[in-house]
C-alpha cells in the first residue's frame, strides 16, 4: 500500500533537529525530489562545474513541462537569497522570483510567469538557506514546496502524488553543505518548469557561485 506524501515527510522530519510543523503544512527541512513530469523525468541531482571554477553545483529535477522560454536566475557571487516571492491565482502557483542581498543592497530577480492575483512572501532568516524544491503539475507548475535547512512551506493545492521522493537518502552533511543560489526553468505567461540550482559547499550560509 502506498504511503502518503505527508506521512513520508513526517517520518523524514523526525530524523532532523529543528523541524517544526506550522500552519499551512510546514513539513520538514529538505526536498530534492525525482518526480517526473508530463514531458518526461528530469535528472536526479545533475552535477556540473562552471568553467574556470572549482565550485560544485547540482540541480534538483526539472519539474513541469517543456513549453515557454528558458530562464536562469542565479544570484551574484557573495549574495544571499532573502525572500522567495510566489504568485498564485486561486489555488495554483503562477509566478516566482527572489529578492537577494549583496553588500547591504537588496535586489530582485526577474518575475517569471504572469502577474498573479496575490503574492506570498517566504522570508529567510540570516542563518537560513534554500536546500530544495518539489513541484507538481502537468505541463506547468501548479503546486510548489520550498525547503530550507530549517523548515518547508507549501504553495498551492495542486494534484499531489505519492511517487517515490529523492530526499529520503539525504544526510545531515547535505543540510550543511547545500546552498540554493537561484531558480532555473521555463516560463511565458505561465510558469511551465522549475528547478533549484544548488551550490555544494562546506558549512556556508552565504552563497557564492
Amino acid at each position: 500500500m502506498a504511503i502518503g506524501l505527508s506521512q513520508r515527510l513526517g517520518a523524514f522530519s523526525a530524523r532532523h533537529r529543528g523541524c517544526r510543523q506550522g500552519a499551512a503544512l510546514l513539513l520538514c527541512p529538505i526536498l530534492l525530489l525525482s518526480l517526473g513530469c508530463a514531458a518526461g523525468r528530469g535528472p536526479i541531482g545533475q552535477s556540473f562545474t562552471r568553467r574556470g571554477s572549482e565550485r560544485t553545483f547540482i540541480s534538483t529535477p526539472q519539474f513541469g513541462g517543456a513549453r515557454g522560454r528558458t530562464f536562469e536566475d542565479i544570484i551574484p557571487v557573495g549574495a544571499r537569497i532573502t525572500t522567495v516571492h510566489v504568485g498564485l491565482d486561486g489555488d495554483r502557483v503562477t509566478s516566482i522570483w527572489t529578492s537577494y542581498e549583496r553588500n547591504g543592497v537588496i535586489k530582485e530577480t526577474p518575475h517569471r510567469g504572469h502577474t498573479s492575483n496575490r503574492v506570498e512572501k517566504f522570508k529567510l532568516g540570516r542563518k537560513e538557506k534554500l536546500v530544495g524544491i518539489h513541484a507538481y503539475g502537468r505541463g506547468e507548475v501548479s503546486q510548489l514546496v520550498i525547503a530550507t535547512n530549517k523548515r518547508t512551506r507549501l504553495f498551492g493545492t495542486g494534484p499531489a502524488t505519492d511517487e517515490p521522493a529523492w530526499f529520503d537518502s539525504l544526510t545531515d552533511a547535505d543540510f550543511r553543505s547545500y546552498v540554493g543560489v537561484g531558480f532555473t526553468g521555463r516560463a511565458d505567461r505561465q510558469l511551465h518548469q522549475l528547478s533549484l540550482r544548488i551550490q555544494v559547499r562546506q558549512g556556508g550560509y552565504a552563497s557564492a557561485n
